[in-house]
């Protein structure tokens, strides 16, 4: 591991909150300053909330952008034109029209499709949008390019980061499009924190960074600015979540917490060797928070894929006494069938050597959607959240996946976040919650098992469950491939 992938509202939170229940209570109503002053002085706390509601999250994003005075600055992996982004991009061009400043740095692969939906957004006054580590060409000639410099251009921005007015911001997995925010279709469960405060000044910082990279572009200079302004033609506009007002719906008191900021250097994305970077890899940052636990770790991520070297470590720490469990995606609900292939060559040693692995349930009706690479029957339901809790002190929010992608190719960024409670919020999902929205993994007779607990008892499934021998066959035959270090 230590050496993107591109991819609901009210009506489904059930789902949603199953999996992150136990983490966003925590998050959202653990004890407040004489909790938090145990780890640092009062002046130095960040003050924040969790946003596990897909449809909570959307409309913490419009609410900013509607209150925004001055500044707005985005960093995202995915735009994607759809009924939610285009929503988004309506409330920016709303902001921009009041005049305030609107800077928008996207990556060139997960937001291409966008281009042409921010013509407008462009023109106005104020208005910076930029693309990160880009192809200067389009249509066909830009696929010629992800080919000739697949080596360059296959190194994404995967961070996730909303800064308003200096005042607040949004860090976390989610990305700007359908799947992250409206019900119906693929369902992605997922984490983010609304943070204000001291940690703002670094969330700043690695923004200014990152734009100010030379790898960044002008959208005008990769995709020249039409003489006349396209037409504009959304898709449904009527679908997009309604978001109350605050009179409405008072959002709930933001709670202090020491937050510190974990990012990546842009300079990962160029690959140069004697690159003086501008801080620390993020993997750097997250092996020292996790190396050493005293008595638990543990770990959600949609992609997982530890190396042999992080196998062992872990098996001798839960052979030194520690608590370690893993919740990852299942092979019916993953949305990338070579990461789940690649993990699943793991699998045996984990829990021969006493780590707990969970596996997310596809809880809702398949449908017909392609995964990211092989098309075929899919769940509706995704995990995507990446979290991880060390020792019930501090949790991890952010972009970073415990594979090699997030390790060696793509950038990401998130927080620490110093709170027993919400650090014990993960505890209690994995002791108690994990049985019903995860199969739990065990060995039995020599075999690996899924156990999937209901209501209504325990089931053992002896092979994958959900899976047919066409997809079994296929991922072993992935599992042998050598494409590991590209996942």
């Amino acid at each position: 591991m230590w050496n993107s992938r591109k991819p609901h509202a009210g009506s489904q939170y059930s789902l949603t909150g199953r999996l992150l229940a136990a983490v966003g209570a925590a998050l959202a109503l653990f004890a407040g300053p004489a909790a938090a002053e145990a780890f640092d002085a009062p002046e130095t706390l960040s003050a924040f909330r969790s946003l596990s509601s897909n449809e909570e999250a959307y409309c913490s994003r419009i609410a900013l952008i509607r209150e925004a005075r001055t500044r707005i600055d985005i960093q995202t992996y995915i735009l994607t034109p759809d009924i939610t982004g285009s929503g988004l991009i309506r409330e920016l061009e709303s902001a921009a029209g009041r005049g305030v400043a609107v800077r928008l740095l996207l990556d060139d692969y997960g937001s291409h499709e966008a281009k042409a939906r921010l013509d407008r957004l462009r023109r106005m006054p104020g208005v910076e949008i930029r693309y990160i580590n880009a192809s200067r060409n389009q249509g066909l000639l830009r696929r010629v390019d992800y080919v000739l410099r697949f080596g360059q251009l296959n190194r994404r921005m995967h961070n996730k980061s909303f800064i308003v007015d200096d005042r607040a911001a949004i860090v976390g997995g989610r990305n700007i499009g359908d799947v992250y925010f409206r019900s119906g279709g693929v369902v992605f469960s997922d984490l983010d924190v609304i943070i204000e405060g001291p940690a703002l000044t670094d969330l700043k910082r690695v923004f200014d960074i990152y734009w100010d990279s030379s790898l960044t572009l002008p959208l005008d200079e990769i995709a020249p600015l039409p003489a006349r302004p396209r037409s504009v033609r959304d898709p449904s506009p009527e679908l997009v979540p309604t978001c109350p007002t605050p009179a409405e719906a008072p959002p709930r008191p933001l709670q202090p917490v020491p937050a510190v900021v974990f990012s990546d250097p842009p300079t990962k994305l160029s690959r140069a060797p004697n690159a003086e970077p501008a801080f620390d890899p993020i993997r750097d940052q997250i092996r020292r928070e996790i190396e050493t636990p005293a008595r638990s770790l543990y770990i959600v991520s949609p992609y997982f894929i530890p190396n042999d070297r992080w196998v062992h470590h872990l098996v001798t720490l839960r052979a030194e006494g520690v608590e370690i469990g893993v919740l990852t995606n299942s092979a019916r609900a993953t949305n990338s069938t070579p990461v789940h292939a690649a993990y699943s060559k793991y699998r045996r040693e984990l829990l021969e050597g006493g780590v707990r692995l969970f596996e997310f349930k596809p809880t809702a009706p398949p449908v017909e959607e392609p995964d990211l690479e092989f098309a075929g029957l899919r769940s509706r339901s995704t995990l995507h959240a990446k979290t991880f809790a060390v020792d019930d002190q501090k949790i991890f929010v952010g972009s970073f996946n415990f594979d090699p992608r997030s390790v060696s190719l793509n950038t990401e960024m998130g927080l620490i976040l110093r709170s027993p409670q919400a650090a014990g919020g993960v505890r209690t999902y994995f002791e108690v919650g994990a049985r019903t929205s995860a199969y739990e993994l065990k060995m039995q007779a020599d075999r690996i098992v899924w156990v999937d607990s209901s209501a209504a008892g325990e089931k053992v499934h002896k092979r994958e469950p959900g899976v047919g021998l066409f997809r079994r066959v296929l991922l072993k035959a992935l599992a042998l491939a050598p494409i590991e270090h590209l996942l």
